[in-house]
């Protein structure tokens, strides 16, 4: 019978004499209240946490240091301390689960800007706070919705009741085994997504790439790509970015991401692809003058240049006008000024698009350009470059209209109005923008101009017509 109790008591977490050790405390003048648990909140514990332990396959017990560290905390009454070594535990399996889906991938997700080049290794992981760490493997589907919503909470109690912040409240038995439950299911004992296995195969498999795909394999990669979430696909482009500015990447395998990026981008999120033009500014400003070529090779072959940033935007579109007016006025412009047209269009989808800044040059520019030289072949515009131009002017409204009448004032355009082919390039142009006119006067104007077509090199003259403009054009 004696040897019987013996073993009982051996396996019961609330025979340690907690009393003995709080009179100690006591005796060296240390707080002890709310250090240890009550022995009843200990008595759930030991209650509760065989059937949980005997529930988990045997080799995981085997290894389980961080679960002995548990028991002898919550032995001892200290389930702040308990809580912290799973806690720990838990980090450090987030982190392998981090190697495993690629350092370079999750180091693109987790931080940003100048920060990024501190990231390289695996050691590197220590530097990522815990929350950060967390909302990564989130985003990257490493763990799910809801398991991140119970980590934050169980990282929020452990920074606000843990053993290094003053505080009054304990932990209960339940809330202990509610958290390590937690942990251990959801996280220590789970494997990542099947899509972020994909996104990890798709990645390795694209940098070992050593021939260019063909459009078989390129479009057969299209439905897959579709099929990720929004997440995981911006994730997706932000790290095929990265691969493609790095120095260590080769003419192959930026080929191939020239290929598949399109559809990426396609599918990605506006926040993602503004993201990605701050990052190239961020290149430009510290010089890394590789990675801002590369990135804005990037940019142009998904047709994103209008996610640069304001400035960058406005530097490049004065540039790409200056070279459009240049191709204008030499020789063979038929065919050199739409490459020129497409470059401004590729920072423009609509009419917001177009910096205020610059709005004025563009516009005056390209209908230059679309009045043409007043000859009959092609009726003197380029043919390649009139649907672009049409296109561009599509876009303008009741603002940019007004502009586009300054434009057709000045000496470069007003001289080649008394030709009647450039007359009638004038007035299709007023065709097209006429369609996104709202105010009744701007449209009056334009009725004007149409029915005067025949004097629009010397319109500005005009008693009527000044009449009619003065509330939008300054003539003194």
């Amino acid at each position: 019978m004696s040897n019987a109790i013996a073993a009982q008591q051996s396996n019961s977490l609330t025979t340690a004499d907690t009393t003995r050790f709080e009179e100690y405390l006591s005796y060296l003048g240390l707080p002890t209240e709310n250090i240890i648990a009550s022995l009843p909140e200990r008595q759930k514990i030991e209650a509760n946490l065989p059937a949980f332990v005997q529930s988990l396959d045997p080799k995981t017990r085997q290894d389980a240091r961080y679960l002995s560290k548990f028991v002898a905390g919550a032995a001892i009454g200290l389930f702040d301390a308990s809580l912290n070594y799973i806690w720990n535990e838990v980090v450090l399996t987030l982190r392998k689960k981090a190697v495993v889906y690629g350092l370079d991938m999750f180091f693109d997700a987790a931080t940003g800007g100048s920060r990024r080049d501190l990231y390289q290794t695996e050691e590197d992981l220590a530097g990522l706070k815990d929350n950060t760490l967390i909302n990564t493997c989130r985003k990257l589907e490493l763990i799910s919705d809801i398991v991140y919503t119970k980590l934050m909470h169980i990282l929020t109690m452990r920074n606000d009741i843990g053993a290094s912040h003053p505080n009054s409240y304990s932990i209960n038995a339940f809330e202990l085994l509610g958290w390590l439950q937690t942990c251990v299911s959801d996280v220590l004992n789970d494997q990542p997504s099947e899509s972020a296995i994909q996104i990890r195969a798709f990645i390795d498999n694209l940098k070992k790439s050593a021939i260019v795909l063909d459009p078989a394999a390129v479009k057969s990669m299209e439905k897959p790509l579709a099929e990720l979430s929004l997440q995981n696909t911006d994730n997706l482009l932000n790290s095929i970015f990265g691969v493609y500015v790095s120095d260590k990447t080769d003419a192959i395998v930026r080929k191939n991401i020239s290929l598949v990026s399109p559809h990426i981008w396609n599918k990605a999120s506006e926040d993602v692809k503004y993201k990605l033009g701050v990052a190239i500014d961020g290149y430009k400003n510290n010089l890394y003058h590789d990675k801002y070529q590369l990135g804005s090779e990037f940019f142009d072959f998904c047709g994103g240049n209008k996610y640069k940033s304001l400035e960058s935007r406005i530097i490049e579109l004065d540039g790409h006008a200056d070279n459009l007016l240049d191709a204008r006025y030499s020789w063979d412009n038929y065919y050199n000024e739409s490459p020129h047209m497409r470059h401004i269009l590729s920072y423009i989808a609509s009419e917001k698009d177009i910096p205020l800044e610059r709005a004025q040059k563009i516009i005056k520019t390209v209908l230059i350009c679309r009045v043409g030289k007043g000859i009959p072949y092609c009726e003197g515009v380029s043919p390649a470059g009139k649907p672009l131009y049409d296109k561009f002017f599509s876009m303008l409204g009741d603002q940019n209209v007004i502009l586009l009448l300054l434009a057709m004032h000045s000496n470069e355009v007003r001289g080649m109005l008394d030709n009647k082919i450039c007359q009638n390039n004038m007035v299709n142009t007023i065709h097209i923008v006429e369609k996104n006119v709202i105010s009744d006067r701007i449209k009056e104007i334009l009725k004007y101009l149409k029915t005067n077509s025949n004097i629009l090199h010397k319109i500005h003259i005009d008693s009527n017509y000044k009449e009619l403009t003065k509330n939008h054009i300054n003539w003194s």
